[in-house]
């Protein structure tokens, strides 16, 4: 058995019987006792008991982020990163270096180019990037992850031409003259993916290695992660984390399970809840549309900025509540992607159709995934239906003041609206969407606390009666994570009977200047009782 002290620390508790402590003892990974040291040496101190002394550091039960891509995280450290580039110029640089040393034929890949950074707000052009890479296909994935821009060289490894229709839930810009812009929207890029040479299980378990090690190094004892697209099935998710764990690299993680692996599902006969205390199945996942950055979020009303576009609808709405009946059959809740007003509608639809309490494993949520964009009848039915809302606070940080062209203020009371839904008692939980925005879930808290960014020099404040208190801010990741995932039972808070998963920090969260937070560095990382990092 592993008997365990945890001492000298300031434990905020997020317990109101017991909301500070200076120890816990934990025995096979579940807190048995929470006190003062004085109290807990007395009452389990013996020579079998290892002790762990914290040294003074503040102590909060472990923090999750609640939505993310782990491998996409890992693989993002082998791309071309765009994340700071702010002018095109700077990005075809990027490409053209790249170029000169890679081998002809390879593929070159990039992430998060924004093009509302640039000088001239204008994508990458087919032409462009013919320019600086004539040899090697391109594929640069925007930071929405809903648009991609390609070459000619991709175009042709991917075997496509400008009389190929579009796909199902996707689309190959044109301009007026039906020529291929090089953009690419949403399920299109699959053609690109399947166009490449396959990974080796070793280079995803690879990337799942080095996105664990930098998670648990911020703190995070645990993840809510969907990375069958990377992957490439259900077993090998399952099989590489496991490996993982293995090889201790302790980190939780809570798994989605994209739509088209429902009867690879069946075959392994799992479903929601199935796993143990470090790999566990979550929400079947599906996709109602797309992002605002690339037009393509569904609204119900045109873009502000675009009238002659309201998004793209990934589903139908009875192709939604097919697949949700579907997932019902397979004993899963479903957690959808909706970021526009009239995706989450239809989300909501497919959720009344098919109540997850119909469910013999009726103890699960339904998850709206980011809501960036809602309105009051909308936030009414999620509260009855008694769904959970995956929000993602940085993004008001990445978003703002560009998002305002795009929406317009008429639909701003609820876009970005966090503390509207959490004061219509709505649960919700906090992620990064990694690799989209930093893995950091201080940088998360810092957002949803001063609604800024970090990087804008006016540090304006967007949207200000949305902004959450320090506690409120730091429940999204602990025990919001938790009732996401129906695991409240289990963690979010620190108490007898519950696992013990510490995040240990530099400095008290709940009391410093918000601006610290930007300084403040995790210490230790406790997941299940076992010491997963230490500074």
């Amino acid at each position: 058995m592993e008997k365990t002290i945890f001492f000298n620390g300031r434990f905020t508790t997020l317990e109101p019987s017991q909301p500070r402590a200076e120890a816990i003892y934990v025995e096979n990974g579940w807190i048995r006792g929470v006190g003062s040291t004085q109290e807990i040496r007395l009452q389990f101190g013996g020579p079998d008991v290892r002790r762990v002394d914290l040294d003074g550091g503040f102590a909060y039960p472990g923090l999750v982020d609640n939505h993310l891509h782990l491998i996409g995280y890992g693989m993002k450290r082998s791309m071309l990163d765009f994340s700071q580039v702010d002018s095109k110029k700077e990005l075809l640089r990027a490409i053209a270096e790249k170029a000169s040393q890679t081998p002809p034929g390879e593929w070159i890949r990039g992430l998060n180019w924004d093009e509302n950074r640039f000088d001239q707000p204008l994508p990458p052009t087919l032409e462009e990037l013919d320019a600086v890479a004539p040899r090697h296909p391109v594929l640069l994935t925007r930071t929405c992850y809903h648009v991609q821009a390609v070459n000619t060289a991709a175009f042709q490894e991917a075997g496509i031409s400008r009389d190929l229709p579009d796909p199902p839930g996707g689309s190959l810009g044109r301009d007026e003259s039906g020529h291929l812009t090089g953009l690419i929207y949403e399920n299109a890029s699959k053609l690109f993916l399947d166009a490449m040479p396959e990974p080796s299980y070793e280079k995803r378990k690879e990337w799942a290695r080095a996105g664990m090690k930098d998670a648990i190094s911020k703190g995070l004892t645990g993840v809510h992660t969907e990375d069958l697209r990377e992957a490439g099935s259900l077993r090998a998710v399952l099989n590489i984390y496991r490996d993982l764990i293995r090889e201790e690299y302790y980190l939780r993680t809570h798994h989605l399970i994209d739509h088209h692996y429902g009867e690879e599902l069946r075959e392994v006969e799992i479903s929601a809840g199935d796993g143990d205390e470090w790999v566990r199945i979550g929400a079947m996942k599906l996709f109602a549309d797309g992002s605002i950055g690339g037009r393509t979020a569904l609204l119900s009303e045109p873009y502000a900025d675009d009238p002659g576009t309201r998004g793209m609808e990934i589903h139908s709405p009875e192709a939604l509540q097919e697949w949700t009946r579907k997932a019902r059959d397979l004993g899963m809740p479903i957690a959808v992607h909706a970021i526009g007003d009239q995706a989450a509608e239809t989300a909501i639809r497919a959720m009344e159709a098919f109540p997850v309490q119909d469910l013999a494993t009726g103890r699960f949520r339904d998850r709206l995934i980011h809501g960036q964009v809602l309105r009051r009848d909308l936030v009414d039915r999620l509260t009855r239906l008694q769904a959970v809302v995956d929000i993602q606070p940085r993004f008001v940080a990445s978003d703002f003041p560009w998002v305002i062209r795009r929406l317009g203020p008429e639909r701003l009371e609820y876009a970005y609206a966090w503390k509207t839904l959490l004061e219509a008692g709505i649960p919700c939980g906090a992620g990064s969407d990694a690799p989209i925005e930093p893995i950091d879930p201080l940088l998360g808290i810092h957002a949803a606390v001063t609604r800024t960014s970090p990087h804008h020099p006016s540090r304006e404040a967007y949207l200000p009666q949305q902004k959450l208190t320090p506690e409120q801010a730091l429940l999204l990741y602990t025990f919001g994570s938790a009732c996401t995932a129906s695991e409240e039972e289990e963690r979010g808070t620190l108490k007898v009977g519950k696992r013990a998963d510490l995040s240990v920090f530099d400095r008290d969260l709940l009391r410093i200047h918000p601006e610290e937070l930007l300084r403040a560095e995790a210490v230790m990382t406790v997941t299940n009782g076992r010491i997963a990092y230490r500074r």
